[in-house]
């Protein structure tokens, strides 16, 4: 049971995001774990200071409400029938958000690897993007492949029970409909269905 449910955490909660190709195209199976951005200053610290390696990671994920799973149009106008209808449907790209919990840890390094980490973040998915690299998300119900990351944004609130500052973020990806192969498959199969609809000249 306990092995299972480390299992779980490290994959759905520690480091649910990877990085692929990219900045990860050197590395072997070209795939790396944004716990080296979040948690490599807390690894290091504990080196330094002779702590175990096994200690609690600092940062939590989740997925957020309101990711889709399928996202869909259908037109609007009128249809002959069911089936018209049902052939009108077009897909859309996913999206998803995480939610990153991670609050400065009053030991080791505290506030002081805050910025360092986040520097570290910032400036490893800046040059992943540029090397035109994009994103594996885990999430407990589904596992989101080729998504690309729109946006990282604080969603930090204030309150009584919690005084620091920039302690949650959002990740914004968006799993696009991609490859050429697809999307000429899906443009061929809609013209079809335009034209077996539409009346001989």
């Amino acid at each position: 049971m306990s092995a299972s449910r480390d299992a779980f955490t490290l994959a759905f909660e520690t480091t649910p995001i990877l990085l692929v190709d990219g900045l990860a195209s050197d590395i072997p199976g070209g795939v790396l774990p944004i716990a080296v951005f979040l948690e490599g200053v807390g690894i290091v610290d504990g080196l330094l200071n002779q702590r175990q390696l096994g200690r609690p990671f600092s940062a939590h994920f989740s997925p957020a409400a309101g990711s889709t799973l399928i996202s869909q149009d259908a037109s609007l106008y009128s249809f002959f029938g069911l089936a018209s209808a049902a052939n009108s449907v077009v897909s859309k790209p996913n999206k998803l958000t995480m939610h990153l919990t991670m609050p400065a840890n009053t030991s080791g390094a505290g506030y002081l690897g805050k910025p360092i980490t986040f520097t570290a973040l910032k400036m490893g998915l800046d040059k992943h993007t540029e090397l035109g690299g994009t994103y594996t998300v885990l999430t407990p119900a589904y596992i989101y492949t080729g998504c690309l990351l729109q946006s990282l944004v604080d969603i930090s609130g204030f309150s009584d029970q919690n005084k620091q500052v920039q302690h949650s973020w959002a990740f914004e990806f968006l799993q696009p409909l991609l490859k050429t192969d697809q999307l000429q498959m899906t443009l061929n199969a809609a013209m079809k269905r335009m034209s077996q609809q539409l009346p001989p000249l």
